[in-house]
């Protein structure tokens, strides 16, 4: 299974979900099963990692890499099972792009903050969302 998350800019919120369920997918051993990644849902390719979103995950011992955004593609729809995207803006944008689609969902029933505090909401939603969606798929 291929999951896509999407955020507006790629370089906050859908990366920090990419790096949690990652964590999550591997503390699960489900690495060989589960293969996770982010896109952005506007043009905006080549943008690096939120320091503060990499402050926070280096806080909560979530491990990460080098990050470049990148727009969402055609090519990322086909190849993924899941698309899951931060807030209904995110989620118009995608549909507009590639069409209202059962692949497509946000990660929580509400908007997931861009919170500047130290990215203490944006992290719990993203943790708790990628938990359930774990849950659900059958980590």
């Amino acid at each position: 299974m291929k999951i896509l998350f999407v955020c507006s800019g790629n370089t906050g919120r859908s990366p920090m979900a990419e790096f949690v369920m990652r964590k999550l997918v591997k503390d699960a051993g489900l690495s060989e099963k589960i293969s996770v990644a982010s896109a952005a849902s506007k043009p905006t390719d080549g943008g690096i990692l939120h320091q503060g979103i990499a402050a926070k995950l280096r806080m909560e011992n979530i491990p990460f890499e080098s990050h470049f955004a990148r727009t969402i593609t055609k090519a990322d729809y086909d190849a993924s099972d899941l698309i899951v995207c931060m807030d209904e803006k995110s989620l118009n944008e995608v549909k507009n792009l590639i069409g209202d689609d059962k692949k497509l969902s946000k990660l929580l029933d509400k908007d997931i903050p861009w919170d500047k505090n130290v990215f203490r909401t944006t992290y719990t939603d993203i943790f708790s969302g990628c938990e359930a969606l774990l849950k659900k798929i059958g980590g």
